[in-house]
């Protein structure tokens, strides 16, 4: 490596010298006895042409919500989008939005909604949607683990609007950070801190 870069400079002087006429007789003989490392082979990359007229699939960017400036306009939008793709989550908790809180005022059908989020959140109530949901003793619609099936078409489109809206988080929280709800005609005496009262229900975190 060393004798490869000697080899260059000396070129290069003797080039510039020529130029300016100071090289001896313009004689550059003594290059000769100088070795000649041998030549590196090199790879040229081959470059691939791309054709731009082929139409790439866009990355998916996942659920995008209307704007809206009241809840009620924004869960009429969410409704009025078309029949949401209905996975495993979304029909978890559009069931239990609707078997707790379908009587209830949209804010209320949404705190309820939020709450199973905070429980997903937390990790102490169950895996996921359908683990929090569906997890023993924690709300009275489910029997032995299976969710009932809604009978009531126009409240269950609403409980499916709801549930998209907490599923993408697209709506500030009602009562923020609570965990716990019960209706206001019990008082189970939890040792939680009261958050607010909505509807018919009351909670906690």
């Amino acid at each position: 490596m060393r004798n490869k870069f000697r080899v260059a400079g000396i070129s290069a002087a003797a080039v510039f010298l020529l130029a300016a006429g100071e090289a001896p007789n313009g004689d550059i003989a003594f290059l000769n006895d100088i070795p000649t490392a041998p030549a590196e082979a090199f790879h040229v990359p081959t470059v691939e042409m791309v054709d731009e007229s082929h139409e790439f699939a866009e990355p998916n960017l996942g659920l995008v919500m209307p704007e809206a400036g009241t809840l009620t306009q924004l869960v009429s939008e969410v409704r009025n989008s078309g029949e949401p793709e209905m996975s495993a989550e979304l029909k978890c908790l559009a069931s239990a939005v609707y078997f707790e809180s379908k009587g209830e005022p949209l804010d209320g059908q949404l705190a309820v909604a939020q709450v199973i989020m905070n429980r997903v959140e937390s990790g102490r109530f169950g895996a996921g949607v359908c683990g929090v949901v569906k997890a023993p003793k924690q709300f009275s619609f489910v029997r032995g683990g299976t969710i009932p099936t809604a009978t009531n078409m126009a409240q269950w489109a609403t409980a499916k609007a709801i549930a998209l809206i907490a599923l993408s988080d697209s709506w500030h929280e009602i009562v923020p950070d609570a965990t716990h709800f019960h209706a206001t005609r019990v008082s189970p005496g939890w040792k939680l801190r009261r958050v607010a009262t909505v509807g018919q229900h009351v909670f906690y975190r």
